[in-house]
């Protein structure tokens, strides 16, 4: 029989997570033999690899694959162990992984987390910026507790609620005169430099590959995260911007913008809040659904709270 403790857990998924030994064995805080070591004893032990070794670092086989399944269920279940016992001992930090879109998090999240975070000063909130499609593994898998994620992405195995209802409008400056109308669609201004978004993020794969439909490049002269900025430069006549349209009109309040909307049906921009079906929430993540949905104007129907294990929490007291 196979026995493997819960700190081999961890260092496996530290490894695999990162990977590469070296930067396994530096989120795990030990050395680099030490990690590496341990490793080829698990899989002596296992009588099978877990790890193929290549140099661009290390990938889990199949048994890999299947240890790790395991290993984010069983380090989950220990954290809800400790929140279950938190209130007997003298813990005070309590860890609530989120992962979210830029959309979700830079224009419905920053202020019910703020409100939640001052509420509930034990809780340590890791927020993670993702790729919309990237969310719903990072759910499944147990590296993010609670995800935000705008359609259409697959979320056939998550638990949903609905954050926000939001589109993509294109801004530019007053005298801007290209296109007189007041809607447009996204292939009409393709030909002009935008401000923003930055490489890397949601929206900018999502606008890249929506202009390659059409057989053009999406061109950003200046490269931002903040749709607050990309007002700003759009209304001093740096370019054109595309942002959702509660931070257009927001911006309307300091700067001056003129709104095009959009018409393609990918402008429509449903978020939803997702959590991990049939795998219940710790007591910490628990409470921030719960608010996040309050703060939507939601609460967790019986449906979730039966699908995800959790008890609506409404204070951690």
């Amino acid at each position: 029989m196979v026995r493997f403790d819960i700190s081999d857990l961890r260092i496996f998924v530290n490894v695999v997570q990162a990977g590469s030994i070296t930067r396994g064995a530096e989120r795990s805080h030990r050395a680099v033999a030490s990690i590496s070591t341990r490793i080829k004893e698990m899989e002596e032990e296992l009588g099978s690899p877990l790890l193929v070794r290549n140099r661009a670092g290390v990938e889990p086989t199949e048994a890999g694959k299947k240890l790790l399944g395991h290993a984010y269920r069983l380090l989950k279940e220990v954290q809800r162990m400790n929140d279950d016992l938190d209130e007997y001992g003298n813990r005070t930090k309590n860890f609530v992984k989120l992962y979210s879109n830029t959309v979700g998090l830079y224009e419905y999240l920053q202020e019910p987390l703020s409100q939640f975070l001052k509420q509930n000063p034990a809780v340590t909130l890791t927020i993670e910026e993702a790729v919309n499609d990237a969310i719903p593994a990072a759910l499944l898998d147990g590296r993010a507790d609670i995800g935000v994620v705008a359609e259409p992405v697959d979320t056939a195995n998550l638990v949903t609620l609905p954050l926000a209802t939001d589109t993509y409008v294109i801004i530019t400056p007053p005298s801007w005169g290209h296109l007189p109308a007041s809607k447009a669609q996204f292939e009409q201004f393709l030909d002009h430099e935008f401000v923003g978004p930055g490489r890397g993020t949601w929206m900018y794969t999502m606008l890249q590959q929506h202009a390659t439909e059409h057989g053009k490049e999406f061109r950003n002269s200046v490269q931002l995260r903040s749709f607050s900025l990309t007002c700003r430069m759009v209304a001093a006549g740096v370019g054109i911007g595309i942002v959702p349209a509660s931070a257009a009109l927001r911006a309307q309040s300091y700067v001056d913008l003129r709104i095009i909307e959009l018409e393609d049906a990918w402008a429509n921009l449903p978020l939803k809040l997702c959590v991990r079906n049939q795998a219940g929430l710790s007591r910490h993540a628990a409470a921030l659904l719960e608010f996040l949905a309050q703060s939507s104007g939601h609460t967790l129907p019986t449906a979730v709270v039966q699908q995800t294990g959790l008890r609506p929490v409404t204070s951690l007291g």
